[in-house]
Parts: C-alpha cells; sequence; structure tokens
C-alpha cells in the first residue's frame, strides 16, 4: 500500500516535507525487506536472521552467532546440523570452534592437561626450570635437541631441569608434547610439518654444554629419550619437580644445531680451536732470565 501512494495521489499534497521524507524511508526499508526475504527463501531459509552476541566465559572478546530457522518450522538446534548447514552458506570456518585448550595436531595418545601447549603450561614449567635451576644448578638440567629422523641435524630447542628424585628421562617424558609442540613451532619449516607419534625424536646432552657439543668434542654423546608411554614412573612425576625453558630466537638469529650420528656422537672431526697466546708469568721469566745469563744473544742468533 505505501509504495502505491504516490500512483494513487501524485498530485496530492502532502501536509509537509518531513512526512516526504519519512514516506520515502519507510518505501526503501519495505523493498529491502521484501528483497531480503525473496533471497532466503531462495536458500531454503525464512526471512528470519537472528544475530546474537554472547559472552564467554573464557574469553575477553565477543562472539558472533547466527542462527537461522529453516522453512520447515524445525530450529537447527543440534551442533552438526547447525555447522552443516552454517558451512553451506559460507558463514563458518575451521576456527569457529578451537578453544584455548585446543590442539592443532594431536594424532597421538591423550596429551596431559598440563602439558598442552598453552600459554599457562608454557610460563608454568618456564618459571619451574628457572626455580629448579636456581636451586640445583647445571647438574640436574639437561640440553634437549629434537631430530627429524629423516636427517642427521639435531636443533637445540632448550632445557630441562628437574628435582633430585627425577630422572632426566621421566623429566622429557612427561614434559613430551611440550617440547614436541615447542620444536615444531621453534622450527616451522623443518620440523612443523612432521606429523604422527615416532615424526620426531628428542635427544639430550649435559646441561650448558653447547660449546662442547659445536666443537664436537668426542665426549660429549647426546642420549636419545622416550615417550611417557615407554619411560616407567614419568607420569607419576608431578609438574612443579620438572621444568623446560624453550629457546627464544631474536632476531634474524638462525638457530643453533649439530650434524649426529644414529648414536648421537659427532659425525664431524672434533674442531680445534685456535692456539691462544699469553703473556709470560714471573716464574717464567725467571726461569728465561737464567738460561740467558752469561751468553751473547748474538752468538745464540747467529749474528
Amino acid at each position: 500500500l505505501l509504495l502505491l501512494v504516490p500512483m494513487i495521489a501524485p498530485n496530492h499534497r502532502l501536509p509537509n516535507e518531513g512526512w516526504i521524507k519519512r514516506h520515502h524511508l519507510l518505501q526503501s526499508l519495505v523493498a529491502g525487506l521484501v528483497l531480503t526475504s525473496l533471497i532466503n527463501q531462495s536458500r531454503g531459509f525464512s526471512s528470519t536472521l537472528i544475530f546474537s552476541l554472547r559472552l564467554s566465559s573464557h574469553r575477553s572478546h565477543l562472539h558472533l552467532n547466527r542462527s537461522f530457522h529453516p522453512t520447515n518450522g524445525g530450529t537447527l538446534s543440534q551442533n552438526g546440523s547447525r555447522k552443516k548447514e552454517a558451512e553451506r552458506v559460507g558463514l563458518r570456518s575451521k576456527w569457529d570452534d578451537l578453544g584455548d585448550e585446543d590442539e592443532f595436531e594431536n594424532e597421538g595418545p591423550p596429551i596431559p592437561r598440563d602439558m598442552k601447549y598453552i600459554e599457562r603450561n608454557v610460563l608454568r614449567q618456564s618459571q619451574n626450570f628457572v626455580a629448579i635451576r636456581e636451586a640445583t644448578g647445571p647438574e640436574l638440567t639437561n640440553d634437549v635437541y629434537v631430530r627429524d629422523p629423516c636427517t642427521s641435524i639435531f636443533w637445540f630447542v632448550g632445557k630441562v631441569a628437574r628435582v633430585s628424585d627425577v630422572s632426566a628421562e621421566q623429566a622429557v617424558a612427561r614434559q613430551w608434547p611440550l617440547i614436541e609442540q615447542h620444536a615444531r613451532r621453534l622450527r616451522p619449516i623443518e620440523l612443523y610439518p612432521k606429523k604422527g607419534t615416532d615424526a620426531l625424536q628428542i635427544w639430550t646432552a649435559p646441561g650448558d654444554s653447547e660449546l662442547d657439543v659445536a666443537y664436537n668434542r668426542p665426549h660429549v654423546q647426546l642420549k636419545k629419550m622416550k615417550p611417557d608411554s615407554e619411560t616407567p614412573g614419568s607420569k607419576e612425576v608431578r609438574a612443579i619437580e620438572i621444568g623446560f625453558q624453550g629457546e627464544v630466537y631474536q632476531q634474524n638469529e638462525e638457530g643453533f644445531r649439530t650434524i649426529r650420528t644414529e648414536d648421537g656422537r659427532p659425525a664431524n672431526p672434533e674442531v680445534q680451536p685456535a692456539s691462544e697466546t699469553r703473556n709470560p708469568t714471573d716464574a717464567e721469566m725467571k726461569k728465561i732470565q737464567e738460561m740467558l745469563d752469561g751468553k751473547d744473544l748474538n752468538d745464540m742468533f747467529g749474528e
């Protein structure tokens, strides 16, 4: 009826210009609603589109949900139907259902909640490492390397610490998911694409032995670790009894790596440092002086 008013009485004088503006605005709104209804009905939906805002209990931002009512009168209340229908019309993505503790690639056994690679776990284990390290020193720490079995490159990814009642094998096995995921993100090209339970290997070296490893010292042999399913007693270890501090690259840093054999020994010859020079000690100067006493330096040097 509103659309026909100008056609019925085109020459009639309307009360005022404000009424005319409101009329044209209402006319456009009605036309838009009609067009929207036709589009929705052609896609199998009614014209009702409900937007609801909900505040997530574990996030600080708002999620925008769209709920559709199908033309058959039933509401899409089941998650599977809602997801399928929403994906059909392009309103959902694979990231919509990710929570804070969702894992991107968990193809192995279930991961303990306190060892999932999320911020609070990473921060807690790093703080545990610092506390244990300050109390015990390097004796109860180990350097950690991760390797793709298809290569001979061992990437340094961080350090683990433990109390005296926990072995290095148990400390690594208990924190295996945390270490593995940190390595994947530290080396996204070399390690991240590797999938599966046995896709990556974790090895350890004595604490603070990076220099000896870099120089290929033959007495430093890396030791292969096993996951918690193959390490007795690792599941009983409490998170507070162990720690892991992951390696962090500075700007343009390439990362420390070493080439090793299958048993963790250096694959290349030992690097010999350049000869060092120093000033002679007082005792050495005195001995030299005694050797030179009473001798002609010209005769000694053939002059």
